[in-house]
């Protein structure tokens, strides 16, 4: 019993740090200057396309980035301009599943504002294609810290074939992550200032 309580109070700590951090990191990068950020967007993305997995792709799995999160509008079109096809996701219900997109014409906005694949967009299974992810906070060892929904998580533990690469701020990078049994990790962190 006396083992199960600490658990509970462990659990309970954890939940406090994970949902500090990500006020913490939400609160920094919607501060962030609307040039500074368009800059360090382009930075990031001439970074990802030194990472072989996807500068050497026919096909990636990517998102549309939040106005506060690390962009993708130009990663997307640089994609999209060399050939590449896209499959950008759409939740279902409490599932997460990708489409492919041609074109930034087959999105439209969905739940909480996001742009997301048009219901004419087909589901696809590409098993070994890259995925970016999104995240709040990192550590260089590969520790995601999201949004909280599990999204991701889920999505690639039914499918762990696939090599992730988080999009980050330099700043966004933390020493320690709490992570949990389900808290998957990335295997790229790509930063305007390197490749982890």
């Amino acid at each position: 019993m006396v083992l199960l309580q600490i658990l509970v109070r462990n659990m309970a700590m954890l939940k406090e740090i994970k949902t500090n951090l990500r006020k913490q990191m939400k609160a920094q990068l919607k501060a962030m200057e609307k040039e500074e950020k368009r800059a360090l967007d382009h930075m990031v993305c001439d970074k990802l396309f030194e990472v072989p997995e996807i500068a050497g792709a026919d096909y990636v799995y990517g998102y549309m980035s939040l106005s506060w999160e690390t962009g993708t509008d130009e990663i997307l079109e640089r994609l999209w301009n060399m050939g590449v096809r896209v499959a950008l996701p759409k939740v279902l219900g409490d599932e997460m599943e990708f489409f492919h997109v041609a074109s930034q014409n087959d999105l439209q906005e969905g739940a909480f504002h996001i742009l997301e694949p048009k219901e004419s967009c087909k589901m696809v299974s590409w098993p070994d294609a890259p995925i970016l992810v999104p995240g709040l906070a990192f550590s260089k060892d590969g520790k995601r810290l999201g949004k909280g929904g599990g999204f991701y998580d889920k999505f690639l533990s039914k499918e762990p074939e696939h090599k992730t690469v988080a999009l980050a701020y330099e700043f966004q990078l933390t020493d320690e992550i709490p992570a949990e049994e389900h808290d998957r990790p990335v295997d790229k962190i790509v930063t305007e200032s390197g490749i982890y």
